[in-house]
């Protein structure tokens, strides 16, 4: 049986390194929380990890405000190749099991990389949709340019760029309530009417959504728009408090980035709780519960070995 052949532990998460970096296709090392290891024959075989998304918006965007907190996402799951047909879901489902409880956890399959999420479906996670992401950018090299980059970019600003306002800890402001309030306020305006004031392209209607496909109102637009909508002064106190920072958009010419489209990802989430918890949770849940999808899948191989062959004494 699986469970005889195959056990589950914690590991530190240092001993992933090696496989994410080396072995995983994405070649990077993402945040990590939790991390598992799987082993047969007291021999590490794969590396499971979970961690806080780099989206600030993913978390709220799953149930809302109340359970932001809860949510996690599976980033990495790398095996060696030859292990048993069901050693993979074994491996989610122990992983998930060792984790405290209550948690969300999300994770995405990659359909540039032809994978479909048939490990996920195997473990009964809810599968939600397609992903809003459909880009990327690489690099003069050829090579992805992860979006986070920009971010440090933008903070110590070593290419010298323009400097242009961005809201104080905009990452931490509830995008639902300013959605709503937007919404409720909106009167007889449409993303088009709006789109033409401000000189815009399908940029209007994010201000509006609930979703993931939410964006804010920029600091100097917010002021225009509360002369539109006639909005009171409920939210000025965060959406006009902003700091100087790197124009992203001269970053990138800087870098010489190119963007490029990509297929989207398979989003599913799993609920890990009580009976009672995971009701309330599933109640909360902001994205509709969809079919799973059957595609042909690929697997990505990789004969690279890990230098770290963790033995359990």
């Amino acid at each position: 049986m699986i469970k005889e052949k195959y056990k589950v532990f914690s590991i530190k998460k240092e001993l992933c390194y090696d496989w994410l970096l080396n072995k995983h296709y994405a070649k990077r090392v993402p945040n990590i929380i939790y991390s598992f290891g799987l082993f047969q024959n007291n021999i590490l075989n794969g590396v499971i990890t979970y961690g806080m998304s780099p989206s600030s918006t993913l978390a709220i965007s799953v149930c809302g405000d109340k359970y932001k907190n809860i949510v996690l996402e599976l980033n990495r799951l790398v095996v060696n190749e030859g292990l048993d047909k069901n050693a993979l879901s074994f491996f989610v489902s122990q992983s998930i099991n060792k984790i405290p409880k209550p948690k969300i956890i999300v994770s995405f399959s990659d359909n540039n990389m032809s994978h479909n999420g048939y490990i996920y479906q195997a473990t009964n996670f809810i599968y939600t949709g397609l992903t809003l992401n459909c880009y990327m950018f690489i690099n003069k090299e050829g090579k992805e340019f992860h979006f986070r980059n920009l971010g440090h970019y933008q903070k110590n600003n070593k290419l010298n760029v323009s400097l242009i306002k961005r809201r104080l800890n905009e990452d931490k402001i509830n995008r639902i309530d300013i959605a709503n309030y937007l919404r409720d306020n909106k009167g007889c305006w449409t993303a088009k009417k709006l789109d033409k004031i401000f000189g815009y392209k399908d940029t209007a209607a994010h201000w509006f959504r609930k979703d993931s496909g939410f964006s804010f109102v920029n600091v100097d637009d917010w002021i225009k728009l509360k002369e539109i909508l006639k909005l009171d002064n409920k939210y000025d106190d965060i959406m006009l408090k902003y700091e100087w920072v790197a124009d992203v958009k001269e970053i990138i010419k800087k870098l010489e980035l190119k963007k490029i489209e990509i297929l989207p990802k398979n989003r599913y989430i799993y609920i890990s709780a009580n009976k009672n918890d995971k009701k309330n949770i599933l109640n909360n849940l902001k994205y509709k519960s969809l079919k799973y999808p059957k595609n042909i899948n690929k697997r990505y191989k990789n004969e690279y070995k890990p230098n770290v062959q963790l033995q359990i004494l």
